[in-house]
């Protein structure tokens, strides 16, 4: 296959090339998905309590309570939702960061809201990628970034619920790589315009896909 049409590249789309090059040629080039469960809405509805919480603050020219202790800078007003770069003729790439901070008094960086059930020690490889390619973006459109992100994860805590559900908040301050996407997007560009890859080691969706076949 060789690409004859623009292809828009998220950080969804380059979590499925890191797990499955198969998986991600399949989603791209003939639009085959992979199968998905129910999804839950409580994630939903808390990324949207989240950022109007957010956006209160904002207003304010404060930083929330709930992160206050843990970062220092301000959040910057009339930041765009979605952030794009055009790679080449045939790779548009996008991100849509929950947050920005600025840090330093000088530099815009992404901060993402994550939803769980307790702190985690570590940072999942698709939260990693999610601020590589947000700082990436930052970049090529221009703004003054450095290398660093920040995840912030709520988490519930044992409460009474009559009294209200008690949420807490760990603030994870994690260094980005821009050359790390550079690499994906040229993995990306190189499978797409080959022919279907082998399957993915250890994909249940190959094995399912296999299956049926």
């Amino acid at each position: 296959m060789t690409l004859n049409s623009l292809v828009q590249l998220s950080p969804t789309k380059l979590n499925l090339l890191q797990e499955c090059p198969r998986c991600f040629w399949l989603d791209v080039v003939k639009k085959i998905r992979r199968p998905q469960g129910p999804m839950s809405s409580i994630p939903i509805k808390m990324d949207s309590i989240i950022k109007k919480y957010f956006d209160k603050y904002r207003e304010r020219n404060e930083l929330p309570p709930i992160i206050k202790e843990n970062v220092s800078g301000r959040l910057p007003k009339n930041m765009p939702k979605t952030l794009y770069h055009r790679e080449n003729s045939s790779i548009n790439l996008m991100g849509r960061p929950d947050e920005y901070l600025e840090v330093d008094g000088k530099f815009i960086v992404p901060f993402d809201h994550k939803t769980k059930s307790k702190p985690p020690e570590n940072v999942h490889p698709a939260y990693q990628l999610q601020l590589d390619i947000y700082s990436y973006l930052l970049k090529k459109n221009g703004y003054n970034t450095t290398n660093l992100g920040y995840l912030a994860f709520y988490y519930p805590c044992d409460c009474d619920l009559h009294d209200g559900l008690d949420i807490h908040c760990k603030v994870l301050k994690v260094p980005t790589d821009f050359t790390h996407v550079q690499r994906l997007i040229k993995k990306a560009e190189d499978i797409l315009n080959g022919k279907i890859p082998e399957k993915g080691t250890g994909c249940p969706f190959c094995e399912w896909l296999d299956k049926l076949k």
